[in-house]
């Protein structure tokens, strides 16, 4: 991997290495973000004659990502030779050294910005090029020469171009808007209605970790993205949201502010701002059956997580990280969760048999309700509880349900849900290792924010549970930020004390039937 301490470099070379890829880093700077890669020194790429050796020997495959980055004034006397010499001319001079010593496969990552700066459409693979700067003609030349060399020698070379790449560690203009969404300060860009298209740098890590090793990649240009494109103001408050503020967006017209950029020298900014880039990621999704692995409202909590050390929560509270001694009791209770939940499951049987029959008898459909929803770091599990609404009902959570004036609860499982007997089934899934007897409740994949919010302040760290502080404590009466608040708190306190204090809050909610109505 050439550029391995870049933002991409760092990220992808992490991704790859927990896909159990053997990754070499040639970097200028010798030491890695991660202690098991092997590192060789990276020649300066600006000089015309590179002896890569070092740097192609025992390899199978190469990732360049080094690049002389576009800047907004670039002050060289000779942008365009500069912006060659390291974009295109040493990567052609490293896919020749590769193809002589047999590796097989090139990555280039490239650029939107070989089609240019502004879209009517989503840009695809086969528009014509359209570069409006030395970079991006530095980009497209590279492409060009780069396919050619791969024709010539046999080199399965691929080209990816990215829109805007962002995540822990951007910095620039995205940085910049986001520090401002952050503040919660008035921003006068509701007006906007544009789109662009960007892509998380784990999303991008994705997409070369397939290029790396997917046969149809080979000789073939594709977009990167997340598949979702954002207006700024849809941004900015999903920036906003992820910090726990909300936002407010004057709608100032759009030619104020494009003069405001000419009066400040800052117009490039603004045509940025206000104007729309998107790309159609749908060829290497067709071709390479790849999908985005992180969906925004994710990437844009990981990203708003990190951007700084302490995390402030709206309530107040700074965002808190399990402690060494955390992690060693919940590994415990979880072997001991699984073998309780597996004998708990061999004497409940009956009852289990009995309600599934009075379940199939009162209503038809499956006595059994499977559903996805987000487990431990958000990942999707399919739940399993007893079914107490009928088939033909919705897939909203209940707060939906009841803010939309729907009853769509059976006769029976209004008395499952007061006794809580719905939820046993989900024994299996403390078997199968997807939840906990405690934790925060399994939220829809579909609810957005409190995801991004659970996210943000790190409780997505913990199992899902069948029960759960916030749900002793108030149910489903609370507002999202609220039950956030409680999980935030269950994580911080987690230990064998308050696990005892949630069980009997439970036990007691059992007794007294003051489940969820």
């Amino acid at each position: 991997m050439v550029g391995a301490n870049g933002f991409v470099g760092k990220a992808l070379v992490s991704y790859l290495t927990m896909l159990n890829v053997e990754v070499t880093a040639a970097s200028r700077i010798t030491q890695v973000s991660t202690s098991d890669v092997k590192t060789v020194p990276l020649p300066d790429l600006s000089l015309s004659d590179i002896q890569w050796d070092n740097v192609v020997a025992g390899v199978d495959a190469i990732v360049y990502l080094a690049a002389r980055v576009h800047v907004m004034t670039d002050t060289h006397p000779d942008p365009l030779a500069a912006y060659m010499a390291v974009n295109r001319d040493a990567a052609v001079s490293l896919a020749t050294a590769a193809a002589n010593s047999g590796v097989r496969r090139f990555v280039y990552l490239s650029s939107v910005k070989v089609n240019g700066e502004v879209s009517e459409r989503p840009f695809r693979e086969d528009d014509a090029p359209a570069p409006t700067d030395p970079y991006g003609v530095s980009k497209l030349a590279a492409e060009r020469d780069l396919l050619k060399v791969g024709t010539q020698t046999g080199l399965e070379v691929v080209i990816i171009r990215p829109p805007l790449v962002y995540g822990p560690g951007v910095k620039a203009n995205f940085m910049a808007l986001a520090r401002a969404a952050g503040r919660g300060l008035p921003l006068p860009i509701g007006a906007i209605e544009n789109r662009r298209s960007m892509v998380y740098v784990e999303n991008l890590a994705d997409l070369i970790a397939v290029t790396l090793r997917h046969p149809a990649a080979a000789g073939q240009i594709y977009f990167a993205g997340d598949g979702e494109d954002l207006s700024t103001p849809a941004l900015t408050r999903l920036l906003a949201e992820a910090q726990g503020r909300s936002v407010r967006l004057p709608r100032v017209p759009i030619a104020v502010l494009h003069l405001l950029g000419r009066l400040t020298a800052r117009e490039q900014v603004i045509q940025r701002l206000t104007g729309s880039l998107q790309v159609s990621i749908a060829k290497a999704q067709r071709e390479l059956d790849w999908t985005p692995p992180y969906p925004v409202w994710q990437a844009m909590a990981r990203t708003a997580r990190a951007m700084s050390h302490e995390q402030v929560s709206p309530q107040g509270e700074t965002a808190h990280h399990l402690t060494a001694s955390q992690r060693r009791y919940l590994h415990l209770r979880s072997v001991a969760e699984r073998v309780g939940a597996a004998a708990g499951l061999v004497a409940l049987l009956p009852l289990l048999l009995l309600l599934a029959v009075l379940i199939r008898l009162d209503s038809p459909g499956h006595p059994v309700f499977r559903q996805e929803r987000a487990g431990q770091h958000h990942r999707p599990f399919r739940i399993y509880k007893f079914r107490t609404m009928r088939i033909d009902a919705p897939h909203l959570s209940t707060e939906d349900m009841q803010r939309s004036g729907l009853k769509p609860v059976t006769r029976l499982g209004g008395w499952l849900r007061r006794l809580s007997l719905d939820e046993l089934p989900q024994l299996v899934n403390v078997v199968k290792g997807e939840m906990s007897l405690i934790g925060p409740r399994p939220a829809l994949m579909t609810q957005e924010r409190v995801l991004t919010l659970r996210e943000t302040h790190g409780v997505d760290a913990l199992r899902p549970g069948i029960t759960g502080y916030a749900q002793v404590t108030g149910r489903d009466d609370l507002q999202d930020d609220e039950k956030v608040a409680k999980d935030a708190y269950y994580l911080q306190h987690v230990g064998p004390a308050l696990d005892a204090n949630v069980l009997a809050r439970t036990l007691s909610s059992v007794l007294h039937g003051t489940g969820t109505k």
